[in-house]
């Protein structure tokens, strides 16, 4: 069995690695989107039950990373997922919700505290902003608002 005190600090390491990442998976936000898509067209007492980080997660394991480090390739990256891997997207995320639905009193331990989620929710920008510089980011941003407007 783990020693839990090794466990706390690894996952204290972990996260403080992830803060000071200097690259973002695109997917994520592509699925997070897709997600509150299809939370949205469920019934409410169902999904007060359903652990959005969950569907997420189960999701990410079965698509492939778009990883990148500057707004241009955070701008082509979102453009790939849109344009191949829209149905992918759609398929993970539904099976997910089955997944999760299947387990709804399974009960797991978050590697982040909810106050500490909420507030990187709350402060984190996109890559792209409206404030943007380059025309041609914002006229695509504009563009594409929702991964699903086409």
């Amino acid at each position: 069995m783990a020693n839990p005190g090794f466990c706390r600090f690894w996952g204290i390491e972990i996260m403080e690695t992830i803060k000071s990442r200097k690259y973002h998976n695109v997917m994520e936000d592509l699925v997070s989107e897709e997600v509150r898509r299809q939370l949205v067209s469920m019934s409410p007492r169902l999904t007060q039950y359903i652990k959005r980080v969950e569907v997420e997660t189960y999701a990410l394991n079965r698509l492939p990373p778009l990883y990148a480090c500057s707004r241009e390739g955070w701008l082509h990256q979102k453009r790939r997922g849109t344009d191949d891997c829209y149905e992918q997207v759609k398929i993970a995320v539904r099976q997910a919700l089955a997944a999760v639905q299947r387990d709804l009193l399974r009960s797991s331990t978050p590697l982040v505290r909810d106050e500490e989620e909420h507030k990187n929710a709350t402060t984190a920008t996109h890559p792209v902003t409206k404030g943007s510089k380059d025309p041609e980011q914002y006229q695509y941003l504009r563009k594409s608002h929702s991964y699903y407007n086409r």
